[in-house]
């Protein structure tokens, strides 16, 4: 087994290959290339573990995500995880930036647990995904004096990205994510998008959408709700649970049946608040870390 870069011409095989390695995964969905293509354009490090004919056996790629400096890793099934692991992570887990790595990995899956715990890695924390029916219409939690709740304007673009990238401490959106929602979903507009203002500013946001990928993938009828983000001296003022309630009832009045959204277990206040609104906990992804240096 050798080991080499990754070149673009590669995106049709490693789509095969990551199709092949996640067949079986809970609510598996094919990606197509434009989805890995993607992935790994935004990734800081790839490398590809081949045979002597240059076929991919796996490969593993670094890359910033919303959460952490996370590595994937796929190995195409009929070749050794242990051994593509032993090729590959040790090369690429040092070019990490940020001293630490993440991987999520499917609680059921306990060969893939034991191959990175094995490897120094160790339990993080868990990623929830919860489901609420959209049965009735909600009654909308009351807000403290002073806010407006209201779906965004069109025009509002550059102050809601400013305001989701301050609430979630980080680049989580960039210019033209309104145009690019869109084009993935053409039902899709900023009446979706609930905020709160404050003093003309606004300060809370929570993105609702169609769950296209999977309704289209399943025939099912469910929406997608984005973390509530809050400036952080507007919290405690019930903003997350009334624009997440307001969302709920935008999507079932588009005739969407269910909601879903995902929260971490060492977030209490979020568990909380979706609980209140009729949210159950679904499934669980386990997050494994390593730290370095």
């Amino acid at each position: 087994m050798n080991l080499r870069q990754y070149r673009d011409s590669d995106v049709p095989e490693l789509t095969d290959l990551v199709n092949e390695a996640q067949q079986g995964s809970i609510e598996f969905i094919p990606r197509t290339e434009r989805d890995v293509q993607e992935r790994l354009a935004g990734a800081s490090c790839v490398l590809l573990a081949v045979d002597e004919e240059d076929s991919i056996a796996g490969f593993a790629y670094l890359r910033q995500d919303w959460y952490a400096e996370t590595v994937t890793l796929s190995v195409r099934p009929g070749h050794s995880q242990d051994e593509i692991a032993d090729l590959l992570l040790p090369i690429i887990e040092p070019q990490n930036k940020t001293g630490v790595v993440s991987t999520s990995i499917e609680p059921q899956n306990q060969s893939r647990l034991t191959l990175f715990t094995s490897r120094g890695y160790s339990r993080e924390s868990s990623l929830y995904r919860l489901i609420a029916p959209l049965d009735r219409p909600l009654a909308l939690p009351q807000v403290a004096a002073g806010y407006v709740v209201r779906s965004l304007r069109p025009d509002e673009e550059e102050a809601f990205i400013r305001l989701a990238n301050a609430a979630y401490q980080g680049e989580r959106l960039r210019p033209g994510i309104l145009t690019r929602w869109k084009e993935g979903d053409p039902a899709f507009d900023t009446d979706l998008i609930q905020v709160a203002e404050y003093e003309g500013e606004l300060v809370a946001l929570v993105v609702a959408k169609s769950d296209l990928m999977y309704n289209k993938h399943y025939n099912a009828s469910r929406g997608y709700l984005g973390p509530a983000g809050t400036l952080p001296t507007h919290r405690g003022n019930n903003l997350s649970k009334a624009l997440t309630a307001r969302a709920m009832n935008l999507l079932r009045e588009r005739g969407l049946e269910t909601a879903c959204l995902h929260t971490w277990d060492k977030n209490p206040s979020a568990m909380a608040v979706a609980t209140s609104l009729g949210f159950r906990v679904d499934y669980e992804l386990i997050i494994l870390a390593k730290v370095f240096g």
